[in-house]
């Protein structure tokens, strides 16, 4: 995850990134990039890794703050059972009908 965090910090032109996040607490099949996702594809979430190298790309100064996006009550209990480092955020999508 390190050298993808050091590509897209070059590719932007940035030393480091304000905020990095988890998108979706899911794995799939290496080189599946379909939408939705076949169930047959997901893997297990190895949430312990995933977080250890957010962690190290917060001490090593490729980010500013790490964090979540798109986690569960369950995902979060899951992730902060391992974590060193509080996620900063929990991003979520909120749709609502505007009332016109």
């Amino acid at each position: 995850m390190k050298l993808n965090l050091l590509i897209s910090c070059r590719t932007l032109q940035l030393d480091y990134l304000d905020l990095y996040l988890i998108h979706w607490p899911l794995s799939s099949q290496p080189g599946k990039f379909s939408f939705p996702i076949d169930v047959a594809d997901l893997l297990p979430f190895d949430v312990k890794g995933v977080w250890e190298s957010m962690e190290e790309s917060l001490k090593l100064g490729l980010a500013k703050a790490i964090g979540v996006s798109n986690f569960s009550v369950k995902k979060l209990e899951n992730l902060l059972s391992v974590a060193t480092v509080l996620p900063a955020v929990n991003q979520v999508s909120h749709q609502t009908k505007p009332k016109f």
